[in-house]
């Protein structure tokens, strides 16, 4: 004899007040808290089952905070099983761009202390028209939040509105599939979408990785870093050289800086740069 089905859920909860509040509601409240960088990477069904009673007094058991965010994909995942969960990436196309804070690229790049006989990284991004490097960052470790933050000030600092249609574009490193920085751009949907290039395929960002030949080549090769120090300030020299004095044939034998300026004062029209 087969055995009966159970119960579909009711689609609702009754509330301690006696009010029924719908299922919808709830996972919109749950949306909500996940998309926030505090409950991006922390805070299971039982924690979000709290915060649902002291925040909002919506009294649920744990066990339906779990299914709402495994039927609606709003789990978290232990460490050893997070690279198991994929992300819906979008690969990037063949575009053509023709204006500033169109296209960016970033990459992360390894930098050697050699008195401290360790690596420390420097992560930058760079606008593909203009060549400025519009963030960047260097430390002795690189994790997601130093990445959220990067971007996050080259944001503020380059007035990107969300009136404005930026791309960003990366390989598929750690820190650029990791939950912190999905949850972080979930909430600049309207602002830029983030591309990533296919596997193997680093001309796709040939931009950032010219730079980081440049860097390799008229800086990392030819100094002796004592301490990581020494690499931060010579990091701070060469990008205050390479976006206000560094020439560039690919623009007119200009730096950042001099093209931006012809742009704004419509002495420069940007050739469309296809990539």
């Amino acid at each position: 004899m087969a055995r009966r089905p159970g119960r579909s859920p009711p689609g609702y909860t009754v509330n301690r007040d006696g009010a029924l509040i719908l299922d919808q509601t709830i996972v919109m409240i749950l949306k909500e808290y996940r998309s926030s960088l505090e409950f991006s990477n922390g805070g299971g069904a039982r924690k979000l089952s709290k915060y649902l009673a002291l925040e909002r007094k919506i009294y649920i058991n744990h066990k339906k905070i779990y299914r709402l965010c495994d039927e609606y994909d709003l789990l978290l995942f232990r460490q050893e099983e997070k690279r198991k969960r994929k992300f819906k990436k979008s690969r990037c196309g063949y575009v053509e761009v023709n204006s500033p804070n169109q296209l960016w690229q970033f990459d992360l790049k390894y930098i050697w202390i050699h008195g401290e006989n360790r690596w420390c990284f420097f992560l930058g991004f760079i606008d593909v028209v203009s060549k400025k490097i519009t963030g960047w960052y260097v430390g002795k470790t690189c994790k997601a939040g130093d990445l959220v933050f990067t971007l996050n000030e080259a944001i503020k600092n380059e007035n990107i509105g969300s009136d404005q249609s930026l791309v960003i574009r990366s390989d598929n490193g750690p820190q650029m599939s990791s939950n912190r920085f999905y949850f972080y751009l979930k909430n600049l949907e309207k602002k830029l979408t983030h591309e990533f290039i296919p596997p193997r395929s680093p001309d796709r960002n040939a931009y950032i990785e010219a730079f980081n030949s440049i860097l390799e080549m008229e800086v990392i090769q030819v100094q002796y870093f004592k301490n990581f120090g020494e690499v931060y300030a010579a990091m701070v020299r060469f990008i205050e050289f390479y976006n206000n004095r560094r020439l560039h044939g690919s623009i007119g034998d200009l730096s950042p800086k001099m093209f931006l300026e012809g742009y704004e004062n419509g002495s420069i029209t940007p050739q469309v740069v296809a990539v």
